[in-house]
């Protein structure tokens, strides 16, 4: 026997199969069928999870891992409390040094050396800027 006739007589058992037996043995056997195709489907649902379920522990696996390494590369880079806190308020503050003596009474030989006049030398610039003021002012009042 041939190739061809080999797969000649294959070809027409399975058309015999699918025409003559299969409609009588789904018609009379209808609940075992039924219950046969819904167990194939629950087996490929309950396989098709357990492989996600692999896959995902196998993620978390390799997650976790690349995670502790990094977190083992930056170990000595960590900051100490020592240098994360501040160091504790002394409860003393210093004592307060004045640069001169306090006066109860002052003289103008006294106030001399500590006063500045404004207006000393800049007359003509401080009149100008109050001038323009004065003018920006007045020009807004109806």
């Amino acid at each position: 026997m041939q190739i061809g006739d080999l797969i000649w007589h294959f070809t027409t058992t399975v058309r015999k199969f699918i025409r003559e037996t299969a409609p009588e043995f789904f018609q009379t056997r209808r609940r075992i069928v039924l219950l046969g195709i819904g167990g194939a489907v629950l087996v490929l649902i309950l396989a098709f999870v357990a492989v996600l379920m692999v896959q995902g522990h196998i993620r978390t696996v390799k997650s976790r891992a690349a995670a502790k390494e990094l977190a083992d590369s930056f170990k000595p880079l960590a900051i100490s409390p020592e240098d994360f806190f501040l160091p504790e308020e002394p409860d003393a503050l210093p004592e307060f040094i004045p640069e001169r003596l306090p006066r109860d009474t002052w003289t103008v030989d006294d106030a001399r050396p500590y006063w500045t006049d404004p207006l000393e030398g800049n007359t003509r610039l401080w009149r100008d800027r109050f001038k323009a003021e004065i003018d920006t002012l007045m020009e807004g009042v109806p």
